[in-house]
């Protein structure tokens, strides 16, 4: 995916990011994040050699960082499974 999105901070400032993937899960066992967009982009910094992301979710219309502690450990575990290729997704090419 090499989709490029433009992110605007509450104080009006502009980014413009590379979008590494979007998901949605459906499945009842996260019931914190389920049916809510979740995107994840390339925040254009390195941590010791790795791209560091950025993951946001789609809350009152607008995409916003994830601030519920546990709504984030669901988002970081169905990302880890993504990674892994242990869980069924639809829809990646």
């Amino acid at each position: 995916m090499n989709e490029k999105i433009t992110l605007t901070n509450p104080n009006g400032e502009k980014e413009e990011r590379t979008v590494v993937c979007h998901f949605k899960s459906v499945s009842d066992s996260r019931p914190n994040i389920k049916n809510i967009p979740i995107l994840v982009v390339d925040k254009n910094e390195q941590n010791n050699g790795n791209d560091v992301l950025e993951f946001f979710w789609e809350k009152d219309g607008l995409y916003q960082a994830i601030n519920d502690q546990a709504a984030w450990s669901e988002v970081k575990g169905i990302f880890v499974s993504m990674i892994k290729n242990t869980i069924e997704v639809v829809g990646v090419e």
